[in-house]
């Protein structure tokens, strides 16, 4: 592929992470808003903030695997229309009922890019600078999340909470217009693919010397999300219960995204040179530590911002390690099932984590020990990584004829 052609494709795909960085944030910048105006207890807020992951694992699920038999570029636009859609119709919501299934179905959509993308970026990218590659795709992420946090600072006050995602909708259907001139489809579908029966996809993802990666990958996602998303859609949330401003929650959480913007170029870097799993065990210690230092955070403003910082450097690392592992480890076939796959378990514990949390706090657990509780799945991830459970190859499976 030319390089210009390679470098506008990973653009897009950058835009397309870019929207899901945005969706999935958007909600929990809202969460004060809606929790106010719709009288919504912990535990339906909890349920909100778990309704885009549980749509987003569906979508993982469901969505994905349709791109290795019909192409990955048709799923990824289409998948973009679907995000746009929901986004729009969660603008428009008017309970608490029609923003639940207005998220699921924005869900659904960022899935379904989000997986897709992530393959063809592992695809597109030069083999010797793929973790450079994998960490410059997963900053779109960060600098979503980044922009849904300046929008909520800046226009919530003025224009309502709807405004959130009726910018988010019109990001979206921008988004799909610039991959529909960009992204290309990375190799030809073999003959038949598309009539290929789910049981041989089946048996590539779990028959023998592939059964244990792919179920080290898809345990590692799920302990990652569980922590993942409850720093992204309780951190605002929790600081402001320290009694602070509700804009220092959202800037608390818009310091985690900035420093998430850091993290996976630092992590590329290391891990191109000292190898990727190796990179991604600190990643995910790092991470655990940050976290339970969080919960050590007063009323004072540098400490929660410091904490907000480190927590957003760790965390973002740690991602782009599984985002960069995971195509490596599936025969292109399956690839992008695999990884959505992967991605879908993952959201299964991104689903969890919020609504656990949620539960959590309605029982009486304070926020210090939240925190702590969520410092250990990382833990766990190091633990499975440093086993040697997950030995991603160096190069990509190729195509079989």
């Amino acid at each position: 592929m030319p390089a210009p052609t390679r470098a506008l494709a990973i653009g897009g795909a950058i835009l397309g992470n870019l929207v899901d960085g945005y969706g999935v944030v958007a909600v929990a910048f809202i969460g004060k808003a809606i929790e106010r105006v719709w009288n919504l207890d912990p535990a339906m807020l909890g349920l909100v903030f778990a309704s885009g992951p549980a749509g987003m694992m569906l979508g993982s699920l469901v969505i994905a695997p349709f791109a290795d038999r019909f192409g990955r570029r048709r799923i990824t636009l289409a998948s973009l229309l679907l995000v746009a859609l929901g986004m729009f119709g969660a603008a428009m919501a008017g309970n608490v009922m029609q923003l639940l299934a207005m998220l699921l179905i924005t869900g659904l959509g960022i899935g379904g890019v989000l997986a897709t993308l992530n393959t063809v970026v592992a695809e597109i990218a030069p083999p010797e600078r793929r973790n450079s590659v994998m960490a410059i795709f997963s900053a779109g992420y960060p600098l979503g999340s980044t922009l849904a946090g300046g929008l909520a600072i800046g226009l919530m006050m003025t224009h309502g909470w709807q405004i959130v995602f009726l910018l988010g909708g019109g990001l979206a259907f921008f988004v799909f217009l610039v991959n529909l001139f960009t992204l290309p489809e990375p190799a030809p579908l073999p003959q038949g693919a598309a009539a290929r029966p789910k049981g041989a996809m089946r048996a590539q993802l779990f028959g023998e010397g592939q059964r244990g990666s792919t179920i080290a990958i898809c345990l590692v996602f799920f302990l990652n999300m569980i922590s993942f998303y409850f720093i992204l859609l309780w951190t605002a949330r929790l600081t402001i219960a320290l009694g602070v401003p509700e804009n220092v929650g959202a800037t608390a959480m818009t310091i985690v995204n900035i420093g998430s913007l850091v993290g996976p170029f630092i992590f590329g870097f290391l891990a191109d040179r000292l190898g990727l799993v190796r990179v991604a065990g600190f990643y995910f210690v790092a991470f655990s530590v940050a976290i339970a230092l969080f919960a050590l955070t007063s009323g004072n403003l540098w400490t929660i911002y410091v904490a907000a910082a480190l927590v957003g450097l760790m965390m973002a690392g740690a991602m782009t390690s599984l985002y960069a592992s995971t195509p490596l480890l599936f025969a292109a076939e399956v690839r992008a099932a695999g990884t959505g796959l992967a991605i879908g378990i993952g959201r299964l514990g991104a689903t969890a984590g919020p609504f656990l949390a949620g539960l959590a706090l309605q029982f009486g657990i304070g926020r210090s020990g939240l925190y702590c509780l969520f410092a250990l799945p990382p833990l766990l991830v190091a633990f499975i990584l440093m086993s040697g459970r997950i030995n991603p190859s160096v190069t990509l499976k190729p195509r079989e004829a």
